[in-house]
């Protein structure tokens, strides 16, 4: 069986304040909230997104070692994961 997961950076932004713009790790979740919220303390209305730059397909079946294999786009790991099925 295959396990997608999408493995990107989180961007915060600020519509038309390029400068407050941050990316964080994909397991940085509690520093994009604590990013967030700083932001709305001081006015601003920010944004975060999980870009598609990174997905790791994990296949894993009984009997089997697994493996792993990581693609730039949802499109390319969805098709690797069907490929296996």
């Amino acid at each position: 069986m295959a396990h997608i997961a999408n493995r990107s950076r989180f961007r915060v932004t600020v519509k038309n304040k390029p400068d407050l713009t941050q990316h964080f790790s994909f397991s940085k979740v509690a520093a994009v909230e604590a990013y967030m919220k700083e932001l709305r303390a001081k006015g601003y209305k920010p944004r975060a997104e999980q870009l598609d730059e990174s997905w790791l397909v994990r296949i894993r079946e009984r009997g089997h070692k697994p493996l792993e294999a990581t693609f730039e786009s949802e499109a390319a790991a969805n098709q690797a994961g069907e490929s296996v099925r």
